[in-house]
């Protein structure tokens, strides 16, 4: 694998700080928010915080390597399956070009400097208000979660999703990667929102996507295996593993491209970074 040191490194940094006493979640979000920070760096836009709490190195560690190579999903280091490869992922990357990583978002965002740092989030738009197409997918990603009882904390985190790009559409000039809404008026029904509050984070559309997709990924990889895998064959697998599968269909113009092939996203540690991709693209 290519950087094998980098992704080995992060690897024993994410098992050794849970080893040494801290909560998953509390690393999970480490993780995330120096991801994000590399995300927001890349596009000039706002910079993810630090999270505090003696995770300073690992938060290092990723700013200033994952822009050359994989980081593993952390719930797959937390539970021992993060010691296989990733090439499809590095592929899907590589052809989409790191830096154009939040393109898609950074183009919907405009050039507005301005930030949203408080927001209603039970009165910012209906649902079926969402704007443009693209907000039409998500909805569809969202309703899928809401078919599922099981999935509640992934409907939880499609509603933020949503509103956050109704925030967006209702605030003029507005940077959508750096608008916040604090964690305290977000209800999810899950411990890593909960760690999120506790640290001081404040979710915004990079680090909300970035979370999203690592509980999605870690969710569909355990639907498939305890399934054997019937994603290709089925589709019937699992909430995760559908809304994986729709979020890379291609439809219209681009179906020529052909298909995904999201078995190996699912299966790969770090393909977590394809599936947050997506969803800033969305």
């Amino acid at each position: 694998m290519a950087n094998d040191a980098y992704y080995n490194e992060i690897r024993q940094q994410i098992a050794g700080a849970v080893s040494q006493g801290k909560s998953p979640e509390d690393v999970a979000w480490a993780v995330i928010e120096a991801s994000a920070s590399v995300i927001d760096g890349a596009t000039g836009s706002c910079i993810a915080g630090v999270v505090a709490g003696g995770l300073q190195t690992l938060t290092d560690t990723i700013k200033h390597n994952q822009g050359s190579g994989l980081t593993p999903n952390p719930w797959f280091v937390f539970n021992g399956h993060d010691e296989a490869e990733s090439p499809y992922t590095r592929k899907y990357l590589r052809n989409r070009g790191r830096k154009a990583i939040a393109g898609g978002l950074f183009a919907m965002a405009g050039a507005g400097a301005s930030t949203v740092t408080q927001a209603d989030v039970a009165g910012i738009m209906q649902h079926g208000n969402a704007v443009g197409s693209t907000s039409a997918h998500l909805v569809k990603l969202y309703n899928m979660s809401k078919s599922y009882k099981q999935s509640k904390t992934l409907s939880g985190w499609f509603d933020l999703l949503i509103k956050m790009k109704s925030v967006k559409a209702g605030v003029r000039g507005t940077q959508l990667v750096g608008s916040s809404i604090p964690v305290t008026g977000v209800s999810i029904a899950t411990g890593i929102a909960a760690a999120a509050g506790k640290l001081g984070i404040k979710l915004h559309y990079t680090n909300t996507c970035l979370i999203t997709a690592a509980d999605l990924h870690w969710r569909a990889y355990q639907e498939q295996a305890i399934s054997g895998g019937l994603l290709g064959k089925t589709g019937k697998v699992g909430p995760a593993s559908n809304m994986i599968y729709e979020l890379f269909t291609r439809r219209g113009v681009t179906r020529v491209f052909g298909k995904y092939d999201v078995d190996k996203l699912i299966k790969e540690p770090a393909g977590w970074m394809a599936i947050s991709d997506k969803l800033l693209l969305i």
